[in-house]
């Protein structure tokens, strides 16, 4: 098993292989539109991602952002199908971490699928109050406020996913 830390400097084929993670988890296996799964993403030299390869294939990555220089972000944390519940997720979120310190960041938060909350608990986050989801990212509140609009006018536009968001939190002892 290899760990990749993956920037806008990395190979093509690392960048490529998170990709290739992303869409295998979230847009084949839980039906999230393509367009809607790579649409917030930022400009490829700004990426930072972690990628876990094992038997030379792509298994399981995350992207790390900082909004605001205030705080760490992950995001998109996947596992391709065939390997999920496999521990994968973890060794990932350490490796997260451990960059995350590096850079000298304390604070991490998580906006995630509320039928995730049990993994990242487990991993040593605690689930904040909705409300502070509006408050760390308000240009997120705003773009849901307009998808659920364009969803009253045209429902098939922005299917409903079938799970809601939640905000965790962990705070890395440095």
């Amino acid at each position: 098993m290899e760990l990749y830390r993956v920037t806008g400097e990395s190979p093509a084929w690392q960048r490529i292989a998170y990709d290739y993670i992303r869409t295998d988890a979230f847009v084949v296996g839980q039906g999230i539109p393509v367009e809607r799964e790579f649409d917030g993403d930022g400009p490829a030299e700004e990426l930072e991602a972690v990628l876990l390869v094992e038997d030379h294939k792509p298994v399981a990555g995350l992207r790390i952002v900082y909004p605001r220089g205030e705080f760490a972000q992950i995001q998109r944390v996947a596992t391709v199908r065939e390997k999920q519940r496999g521990g994968y997720g973890s060794i990932l979120m350490k490796e997260a971490e451990n960059w995350i310190a590096e850079k000298g960041f304390q604070r991490i938060l998580i906006t995630s699928q509320d039928r995730s909350v049990g993994f990242y608990e487990a991993n040593g986050y605690r689930r904040l109050p909705q409300e502070a989801l509006d408050q760390y990212f308000p240009e997120d509140a705003e773009r849901r406020r307009r998808r659920e609009e364009e969803r009253k006018k045209n429902p098939d536009a922005f299917p409903k996913l079938g799970f809601s968001i939640i905000l965790v939190e962990k705070v890395l002892e440095v």
